[in-house]
């Protein structure tokens, strides 16, 4: 019997390996993030630019920036930074597809093993990439990052679809997604107080690069592709699985039919509603936070983190829930996906409007923008598992497909944020957010009409 570092007992009790890769891949998001959103709150300390604006919004704060900084200063107009941040997403979509494709045809173990290091290796060269590369060296390098990550969303549908029972995917695929919310929140405090305390903008890129590096080891220690492949799973619990998980066949996409399939349509309009608001904030919160409120860096780090920590804790909350009710039949599976993909779309992106009109009140600022983040928490129990209701074969794909295409939320939603903030006065950040509001209920209609939460005629194409 092969050594097994799991068999974690303690009385009765022993942890079953579909946990296990639930953690993992809460983990594996965790430091993706890490890695992700790093540059977002040190360029506010590489760039050497007047932050004082055509508009002074708050003139009773006064913007304190570090002296000194290690790793030098670079004096990147609107333009370089935008392109430096934006940049990611110009190459995330590219490789959806093919790793979605790639994870449910061969197995998810191997795609997002090397996603990871890549991702590492990246962030590690970054500081020595903009040392000599310029906004040109961190461009070319957030291509590369944004190309490595793509696949990692679509590969954790896919390890859905192989590992867990369909009664337990509101919960436990809500904890897995739920990855990105934490590495929101500890990848901007930590790369703050980093910063604030080393006076180095350049120390955040080593210790989230070899952290990742290292829970790439663990990674191939404890993750496997499917559960009758993995060496340390009890009988009992692949026995489980066999009967619970229908095993996936080989044959080909049907791609014409996911193409023409409405509920596929849904979920691309539902993950397009919620990226729009996520990557607004996730990208330009910093931005507003710094002109407008005129925080620092270190105060800037945790404002943009509580909200993140908030839908993290949602999300765990609103998939317990999810299950609780759903295994129950109080409510039909179909309608509570609608329900929390609507909800997760609307009352946020309207509580976001009421945050950019209570002017310079900096609590009040904070406390809405983190409420309305708890409130995106049902999200990952609504669309982000539908996947796995329409289809036990295509998980990884389709998440690839939706997801890939609603990445370019990331793109539109900044640079609409940039053409609107030009003169970083808060009227433009208002026209912002009543933009995202009605963009987001309108998607979230289309979701509402035309999602599933039933297996799917094309994926019974064999029998």
């Amino acid at each position: 019997m092969p050594f097994n570092p799991l068999k974690c007992v303690y009385g009765s009790f022993v942890l079953h390996q579909r946990y296990v890769l639930i953690i993992m891949m809460q983990l594996a998001l965790l430091n993706a993030y890490h890695l992700r959103v790093v540059l977002n709150i040190a360029i506010t300390e590489m760039v050497d630019r007047n932050v004082s604006s055509k508009v002074d919004a708050c003139p009773e704060y006064v913007y304190e920036k570090l002296e000194k900084v290690e790793g030098g200063t670079f004096p990147w107009d609107n333009e370089a930074e935008a392109g430096v941040l934006y940049a990611f997403f110009g190459s995330y979509f590219l490789s959806h597809i093919p790793g979605g494709w790639m994870a449910d045809k061969f197995g998810g173990r191997h795609v997002m093993g090397v996603c990871m290091i890549v991702s590492s290796i990246v962030t590690l060269l970054m500081p020595l990439g903009i040392r000599y590369g310029g906004s040109w060296g961190a461009i070319i390098l957030r291509l590369i990052l944004g190309f490595a990550q793509g696949p990692l969303l679509p590969t954790i549908s896919t390890f859905i679809q192989c590992w867990i029972p369909k009664h337990q995917r509101g919960f436990l695929g809500g904890i897995a997604f739920g990855g990105s919310n934490m590495g929101a929140v500890t990848g901007s405090v930590f790369t703050g107080m980093m910063i604030s305390a080393a006076k180095s903008w350049v120390v955040p890129f080593y210790v989230w690069g070899f952290l990742s590096l290292i829970f790439c080891a663990f990674y191939y220690l404890f993750v496997f592709s499917h559960p009758f492949t993995h060496p340390f799973i009890t009988d009992e619990e692949k026995e489980y699985l066999a009967q619970e998980i229908k095993k996936p066949e080989r044959f080909k996409v049907p791609w014409w039919q996911l193409c023409k399939s409405l509920p596929v349509w849904a979920l691309l309009a539902g993950q397009f509603a919620h990226n729009l608001i996520f990557f607004t904030l996730l990208t330009d919160l910093p931005k507003y936070l710094k002109e407008i409120l005129k925080m620092n860096v270190e105060t800037n780090a945790f404002t943009t983190a509580l909200p993140f920590f908030a839908l993290w804790v949602g999300n765990i909350v609103f998939a317990y829930v999810t299950d609780f009710i759903t295994n129950r039949d109080w409510l039909e599976l179909a309608t509570a996906r609608k329900l929390y993909t609507t909800f997760s779309c609307v009352v946020p992106s309207s509580i976001l409007i009421i945050t950019v009109y209570v002017g310079c009140n900096r609590l009040l600022a904070q406390i809405l923008v983190t409420v309305s983040f708890f409130l995106v928490g049902p999200f990952f129990s609504g669309m982000k598992v539908n996947v796995n209701d329409i289809t036990i074969h295509y998980g990884g794909t389709i998440m690839a497909i939706v997801n890939g295409i609603a990445s370019f939320a990331g793109l539109i939603a900044p640079y609409m944020v940039g053409i609107l903030t030009t003169d970083e006065s808060i009227e433009g950040w208002r026209i912002c957010m009543w933009l995202l509001f009605g963009s987001s209920t309108a998607l979230a209609i289309v979701y509402i009409i035309f999602a599933k939460a039933d297996r799917q005629e094309w994926d019974y194409v064999n029998e």
